[in-house]
């Protein structure tokens, strides 16, 4: 009813070459009289940051509906990159880009010579033209390295020169604040936002082609500018929950006050952290370890979702099974203790990650810095940091030619 076209594999029925021929076969049909398809010719869903092999399946069809015509069809394929924000979030914002059309037509020869290597060969373009039309990066060791330079050099420190305290909230009614959270997801986003999140696309497209091509001739100097990210990154982060802790209480915040406060945190919350690590660690370890015996990337996310949909489930089922058989509490006390169960579990995830943060070497030694010294420190290394990423533009940037030292200005431009 609504114009999908089925596609059958060869592990799902044992006649799919006669279904998928007269499948093609509508499809010629519907080119031959004008029609448009759309394909998503990878057939399944891509790893992050990556565009997956495509099947020839879109080839095939090009070419098949070509030949059907002695190649005078003008059949063009268009190919179209689908980019989001936060691909694990409903309502992320995405970004659509359309790429040059290939005309199938083009093919002719080839496909007359040998049409399985002209099938091989249309759905490698395609793909080259899908990978320009996305951020796709190869090495899945760079992916968060590409994140966190392009904060790093598209990032401004003239917000925390001037934080301002926060306004008081103003009080909703529960119904009223939730209905306002819901209707967010499915907000339509703002010219300005869509043009921002576009350049955003742009420069990790940027920095991604430089240093794929870094990581491959010279990978000690990517692991220096790393190391260089992750030092600033580290000192950022410090002098942010400084500045957020001098909002919060109007007073200038010193090293001595911040580690007083991390340590009545680290005390206070640590029997709530225990408690939810002790009715969660088990679940949460069946739902990683089952994710992980799942060796396909793009779907071991939904793998880890139904693991542990089934191994909370059970972890509670079981928790509240023996305390309504061998304890007193009854049977709404033990619905009230098994609702504590999600949110202590999070704050003892949230726990660990801030003890691993501020153990850190790095932010002890800053704690006794004060919020002028650690500004100047954050330009100082920002600085380093920009200069290292434009010695790799004047190498391997694509429009700059090698030992040309007059692109690197023109490659932080483009940033």
């Amino acid at each position: 009813m609504l114009g999908a076209i089925p596609v059958y594999r060869r592990s799902e029925v044992g006649d799919h070459a006669d279904r998928n021929r007269v499948v093609f076969g509508k499809v010629f049909e519907l080119l031959e009289a004008g029609g448009v398809i759309g394909v998503f010719p990878e057939g399944r869903n891509s790893p992050r940051l990556k565009v997956g092999q495509l099947r020839k399946g879109i080839a095939r069809i090009a070419l098949g509906a070509e030949e059907r015509n002695d190649f005078k069809l003008g059949a063009v394929i268009v190919p179209a990159g689908v980019n989001l924000e936060h691909r694990e979030f409903l309502g992320s914002v995405a970004l659509l880009r359309i790429g040059r059309p290939i005309r199938v037509a083009d093919y002719a020869d080839l496909y007359r010579l040998d049409s399985e290597r002209a099938v091989a060969q249309l759905t490698d373009d395609v793909q080259q033209a899908l990978r320009r039309q996305t951020l796709h990066l190869e090495d899945g060791q760079l992916a968060e390295l590409v994140d966190h330079l392009a904060d790093a050099l598209t990032g401004s420190l003239g917000a925390l020169t001037d934080i301002r305290p926060p306004k008081p909230p103003t009080r909703k009614r529960f119904l009223k604040r939730w209905l306002g959270r819901l209707g967010g997801l499915y907000s339509r986003s703002s010219i300005e936002g869509a043009e921002a999140f576009n350049r955003r696309v742009h420069t990790r497209q940027f920095i991604a082609e430089v240093l794929g091509k870094a990581w491959q001739a010279n990978r000690a100097r990517v692991e220096v500018l790393r190391r260089s990210v992750d030092r600033y990154r580290d000192h950022l982060h410090q002098t942010e929950v400084r500045q957020t802790l001098a909002s919060s209480t109007g007073v200038p915040v010193t090293g001595k006050l911040l580690r007083l406060k991390m340590t009545v945190y680290a005390i206070l919350m640590a029997p709530i952290a225990l408690f939810g690590l002790i009715h969660n660690v088990l679940p949460y370890g069946f739902a990683r370890l089952g994710a992980l015996t799942v060796k396909d990337e793009a779907i071991r996310l939904f793998a880890y979702f139904a693991f542990g949909v089934v191994g909370f489930g059970a972890c509670y089922a079981l928790i509240g099974y023996g305390l309504w058989q061998h304890t007193e509490l009854g049977p709404g006390k033990t619905l009230l203790y098994l609702a504590t169960l999600p949110p202590t579990g999070f704050a003892a995830l949230r726990y660990r990650r801030d003890l691993l943060r501020y153990r850190d070497r790095i932010l002890i030694r800053t704690l006794f810095w004060n919020e002028g010294e650690l500004v100047e420190l954050l330009r100082s290394e920002r600085a380093e940091i920009q200069d290292q990423f434009a010695v790799l533009v004047d190498r391997y940037a694509s429009n700059a030619p090698d030992g040309d030292s007059s692109s690197s200005s023109a490659g932080s431009r483009r940033l």
